[in-house]
């Protein structure tokens, strides 16, 4: 498995890039958001990585993120979702949206995407709602629209006023946070962290 690509960007396509590592040429289909986030061609890029295999065909798909590559990671665990419809979701909508489409069982903003219906909508909801776990994908340019990330917010607010960078603060308390835990219990959490360090 090929988890990451680290390179000088070659080419961009409107749905594809060619990443130069050790002299091979990756071609990589990406997200909408990983292509808003390529630098300019013959500079360095990294781009989290998903290898597709099948008889007849191996194909590399890239994201912005690791929260963005466990997401597409999820979508096709579900039945009927492959790689490509899920890299479509993923290129449709902001992955805040489908993270809190998923845990509001909120079928609408999926079933919206080109190549899925009502149906298909319906499935990936029923199958990811007890599975995905909200600190995992919340980054600090998405809002996840759940109660569990109020508290989670509220910590940060807290963090970033004792001298943290959002992202920072946002990124520790993530890493430490459980749903169970209130905002008062993040920030004992981080700073006991930050004491070790």
């Amino acid at each position: 498995m090929i988890a990451f690509i680290k390179g000088i960007l070659r080419e961009k396509d409107y749905d594809n890039v060619v990443v130069e590592s050790n002299g091979i040429g990756f071609q990589i289909f990406v997200t909408n958001s990983c292509m808003a986030n390529m630098p300019n061609i013959d500079e360095e890029v990294k781009i989290y990585t998903y290898m597709h295999v099948r008889e007849d065909e191996m194909t590399l798909y890239g994201f912005v993120s690791p929260e963005e590559k466990r997401l597409f990671m999820q979508l096709i665990t579900v039945s009927g979702i492959g790689s490509k419809t899920a890299i479509q979701i993923l290129s449709a909508e902001r992955m805040g949206a489908i993270i809190n489409s998923i845990i509001n069982e909120d079928t609408s903003v999926i079933a919206r995407c080109k190549g899925i219906g009502k149906k298909s909508a319906e499935r990936i909801v029923l199958e990811l709602k007890d599975k995905i776990k909200p600190f995992d994908y919340i980054l600090p340019n998405e809002t996840i629209h759940i109660g569990v990330n109020q508290n989670l917010e509220d910590a940060v607010v807290v963090l970033t006023s004792l001298g943290l960078t959002k992202n920072d603060a946002m990124k520790r308390a993530r890493d430490v946070a459980k749903d169970s835990d209130n905002a008062e219990q993040i920030v004992a959490k981080v700073l006991h962290d930050l004491g070790n360090e």
